[in-house]
């Protein structure tokens, strides 16, 4: 484990980032912005705000600091990052693998909300083609069947 480094992503909540009611302190306060490189794009007239998560470290410091609670970092080992199956978009969950069902059994995924259930679902349905985390040049698939 300790030869494996540490990545994270960063989640904004659509539902809960109202940058038109706050003062954008997760912009103001972060770190990487004070070394005049633009992490956390914001502004009042942004419908939600925007963090680049090559430049973001994962300290945890936004989180604390933005008033609805609209910001999540999420911790991953960084050997998960081959194994992407889909993402929406930027700072939005990432879903890891698939469920393999087998000949003869049933497969039933329980767990917390917001882990990628229904998406795995409906691609395992083939309502959903998989991106493989890439949500702006999407795969073909003989690069997703690969």
């Amino acid at each position: 484990m300790s030869n494996q480094r540490s990545t994270h992503i960063s989640i904004v909540s659509a539902d809960k980032c109202k940058p038109k009611k706050c003062r954008q302190e997760c912009k103001k306060i972060f770190p990487v912005v004070r070394t005049s490189k633009l992490c956390i794009e914001v502004t009042a007239a942004s419908k939600i705000s925007f963090i680049l998560e090559e430049l973001h470290f994962g300290c945890g410091i936004c989180v604390k600091k933005c008033p609805f609670e609209a910001i999540q970092i999420t911790n991953l080992l960084k050997d998960l990052d081959k194994d992407t199956t889909h993402r929406s978009g930027p700072n939005t969950f990432k879903l890891y693998k698939l469920p393999v069902p087998r000949i003869g059994q049933v497969l039933g995924l329980v767990r917390t909300n917001g882990i990628g259930k229904s998406i795995a679902h409906k691609i395992l349905a083939g309502n959903l083609k998989p991106n493989l985390g890439q949500f702006i040049n999407l795969p073909d698939w003989p690069e997703i069947l690969i």
